[in-house]
């Protein structure tokens, strides 16, 4: 990445967009659930004039399915300042796929997605960044259907000689992977930075979190969802009985009304622009 006059300091921005209130119903209740277009739409318009204010550019990790659920105008609104990557199918969990089903996902989500934007889409993430345990066949599913950038991975401790990314395990080198730096262990980790602890954490917090973390060689990247900065969205309506979900939905409404102002104060000091400018 190449640094900007300005004295900002260069760092990634990438967007998880997804229909997070299906998604999370379904996964909880075990049931399939409507989409929810407009409520994605809307947040994906906050967020678009967000990275507007703060001068960012990024990448835009899509659900495949919404090339067909959303206006067909949003994905060139999309791709005139950003990127568009990839973010699977059905955000379904890659272990649970196994390898042939993750493979077809990964094909129909790349080839809707580039038909609706019109433009290569050559990143992905995990669900859930759900591909620990899953080498070496992720990265050969990835190598085959045309990815060149992966972030899914978590490191606590970055190899000898770490500057930023890695290979790929599966994909002899076509790969490149951008992983987080995170604190922690298990499902638990504390990832830096982005979503529920970018909400949640004070700002010097996170931007000593993301200092530390480049002076041990990652690369400063931040993640976030449509839904982050949206404190309007009204709670999911689990049934009564769901106290865990319930609560697990209240600690994601906190803190959104205060993100927009973090990531403001973050790109006063940092350039966002897209991974895909590890590797252009």
């Amino acid at each position: 990445m190449r640094a900007r006059g300005d004295g900002r300091r260069p760092a990634i921005m990438t967007i998880d967009l997804e229909d997070y209130r299906r998604q999370e119903l379904r996964d909880h209740l075990g049931l399939p659930q409507p989409a929810n277009p407009r409520e994605v739409e809307r947040q994906l318009d906050i967020v678009l004039e967000l990275l507007d204010i703060c001068d960012a550019r990024a990448t835009f990790l899509a659900v495949g399915r919404l090339a067909a659920e959303l206006s067909r105008s949003v994905w060139p609104r999309i791709a005139a300042r950003h990127r568009i990557g990839c973010h699977g199918h059905e955000h379904e969990r890659v272990a649970r796929q196994g390898p042939g089903r993750f493979r077809e996902d990964l094909r129909a989500a790349k080839a809707e997605l580039q038909d609706a934007a019109g433009v290569p889409v050559v990143s992905f993430r995990a669900p859930y960044m759900s591909s620990d345990g899953c080498d070496p066949w992720f990265g050969e599913a990835l190598a085959s259907v045309g990815f060149r950038l992966d972030s899914s991975r978590r490191l606590r401790r970055p190899p000898p000689g770490f500057h930023g990314t890695l290979p790929v395990p599966g994909t002899g080198g076509e790969v490149t992977e951008v992983p987080f730096p995170c604190i922690g262990f298990g499902e638990k980790r504390l990832t830096i930075i982005g979503g529920t602890y970018f909400r949640l954490l004070p700002l010097p917090v996170i931007t000593h979190l993301l200092a530390r973390c480049e002076r041990r060689g990652f690369v400063p990247l931040v993640y976030l969802h449509p839904y982050d900065v949206d404190p309007d969205a009204p709670p999911l309506a689990y049934p009564r009985g769901y106290w865990r979900q319930r609560a697990g939905d209240r600690m994601r409404r906190t803190g959104r009304t205060s993100a927009a102002s973090k990531l403001r104060a973050l790109a006063r000091r940092y350039a966002f622009q897209p991974m895909e400018s590890l590797v252009n």
